[in-house]
């Protein structure tokens, strides 16, 4: 392993996403590539929020949405019509369950996009190890692969969430139809469904004072 001096390291260039609006308030300008962790509870949010980033991410790259859990399934469309996504998206392409390993070397093929959503780490929790999680890491340095987790009680569901909780830049949680956003960012919130947040949240608070 190299090493480099201060001048050298001071020098490097990061590419970053352009993020505008209420996106850039809460992820700030984050750089194109790492790994990223969004996890939440069912019926919380986290495949909307995951489809409404991702229909965002469109606006820089091509992404590619693993549906592993859920296929090609109803639920799956409507949590993509429900984040706005619509047959104008070219840059957006959903992708059924696929073993790990030939999943993996579609990952490696030249024509994969860089923007790589996987949902979820329950489907994979026994094909994937840590140490192929770390091969993950290095081998695919300029891409962004963002990992959706099942959660009990705010922690991941199985060891795998846990280990790309802890490798992830930016760490984004659906809790009550909103999407709470921390890590290597500004961090703050966005909402994913504002009604039903506001009556979830001002419900939440109420409980919290009787």
């Amino acid at each position: 392993m190299k090493s480099i001096s201060v001048k050298q390291a001071l020098s490097i260039v990061f590419k970053q996403f352009e993020f505008k609006g209420l996106w850039q308030d809460a992820f700030g300008q984050p750089e194109t590539a790492g790994f990223w962790y969004l996890g939440g509870a069912e019926k919380n949010g986290k495949t909307t929020f995951a489809m409404m980033l991702a229909k965002y991410l469109t606006g820089f790259g091509k992404v590619l949405y693993v549906s592993a859990e859920e296929g090609f399934s109803k639920d799956i469309i409507a949590a993509m019509v429900a984040a706005g996504l619509s047959d104008t998206d070219k840059n957006f392409k959903l992708l059924d369950y696929m073993p790990w390993d030939e999943l993996n070397q579609k990952f490696e093929s030249r024509k994969c996009p860089k923007i790589i959503f996987i949902d979820n780490t329950t489907v994979y929790r026994d094909e994937i190890t840590r140490k192929m999680v770390l091969e993950l890491k290095e081998k695919h340095k300029n891409k962004l692969i963002i990992f959706v987790s099942h959660e009990e009680k705010g922690l991941p569901d199985s060891a795998l969430g846990n280990i790309w909780r802890k490798l992830s830049k930016i760490i984004i949680q659906a809790e009550g139809l909103k999407a709470i956003i921390s890590g290597r960012c500004p961090g703050g919130t966005i909402h994913i469904n504002e009604e039903k947040a506001n009556l979830y949240w001002g419900t939440t608070i109420q409980n919290q004072e009787q």
